[in-house]
């Protein structure tokens, strides 16, 4: 067998194996992808001051713009701005915050205001004394104006809006102050190593130079699971090492080196599943010179070890071709930066 046939069968080897593996990893991620969005929910927590972890979700990009429609944004106007941006939607909060409402009757001032200045009781003749007549201002409304505080009921929470008040003595009797309100929602977004993220709210009113926390009554985060795609220019350094067979000569030999890759697969761009194609130079402890070294197809072993153990590190077939044609196959590790 020539030495040209040896390294065609070696590159079929290769892509077969790639296929394999990649049909492989595609099978088990969608399986993934379907058990995240029906069981991976976390529940909406409130924690002290006012602040409230919203309920996480994963769901589909389908699922996520119809979250948006529905929450009543208009869904175009934000990817059109996104793809200026060369951003992309992955995940939408939405937070709802209930007031109660307040319906009463018979209700009683809260307090008074100013007196009538030209109050006028008729009087009638009671055994020759005029006395004030009976049923004429019994609760004494004509005396002074009636007020009453208004206020938004949230839970237990009752946050003053402002005062009503009615001179009966007046042609145009109602005295409105409804205070000014500022509305404040603070988000901080948390992630973690899987690129989940996770939403911290407070919403607060601020009332004549007063804050209030209101309760968040719902806050929910639809997140799209992430999905492998290809990305076809991701450069990335690597350290890379390892053992591999000289064919010109049937010897074993080490080589040492860096490689530059080009294309990844994967879930994450900063740590994909595969990385393809790492070019390089590298030094060979047989000939004592430098090869130019080719990783066709790197599988990332760090996504099967414990997380936080090694990342970004990678194993996959390797070829080295050095000045004086000597060819070498082999194994190598890789370290990304």
């Amino acid at each position: 067998m020539s030495l040209s046939t040896k390294i065609l069968v070696w590159l079929d080897i290769i892509f077969v194996i790639a296929l394999i593996s990649f049909v492989i990893y595609n099978g088990i991620e969608n399986s993934n992808r379907q058990k995240a969005i029906e069981t991976q929910i976390t529940k909406q927590k409130d924690l002290i001051d006012g602040i409230t972890r919203s309920m996480n979700e994963y769901a589909t990009k389908k699922d996520i713009e119809q979250f948006i429609k529905d929450s009543g944004l208009n869904l175009k106007a934000i990817q059109d701005d996104l793809n200026k941006l060369n951003a992309q939607i992955t995940a939408v909060n939405s937070i709802t915050v209930t007031s109660n409402g307040y319906q009463n009757t018979n209700v009683p001032s809260t307090n008074v205001g100013p007196n009538n200045p030209n109050i006028k009781i008729p009087t009638v003749n009671c055994n020759g004394t005029q006395i004030p007549c009976p049923n004429i201002d019994l609760f004494g409304y004509m005396r002074t104006r009636q007020n009453i505080s208004l206020y938004e009921s949230f839970d237990t929470l009752k946050i003053p809006i402002g005062e009503v008040g009615f001179s009966s003595w007046q042609d145009k009797p109602w005295n409105i102050n409804i205070l000014p309100r500022e509305y404040n929602v603070t988000s901080v977004v948390g992630i973690d190593e899987n690129q989940r993220q996770y939403f911290y709210n407070k919403f607060t009113i601020k009332i004549d130079n007063k804050n209030y926390d209101v309760k968040i009554t719902n806050a929910v985060t639809k997140q799209e699971y992430p999905e492998a795609k290809f990305d076809w220019w991701n450069p990335r350094l690597f350290l890379t090492t390892g053992a591999s067979v000289n064919f010109s000569k049937i010897e074993g030999s080490v080589n040492v080196g860096s490689t530059l890759g080009i294309i990844s697969y994967g879930k994450f761009k900063d740590s994909p599943v595969f990385s393809i194609l790492q070019v390089g130079a590298a030094y060979q402890s047989v000939t004592k010179n430098v090869s130019v070294i080719i990783n066709p197809f790197n599988y990332n072993i760090s996504d099967i070890l414990p997380k936080g153990l090694i990342n970004n590190t990678y194993i996959g077939p390797s070829t080295q071709i050095n000045i004086t044609g000597n060819v070498f196959l082999g194994g190598n590790l890789s370290v990304g930066f």
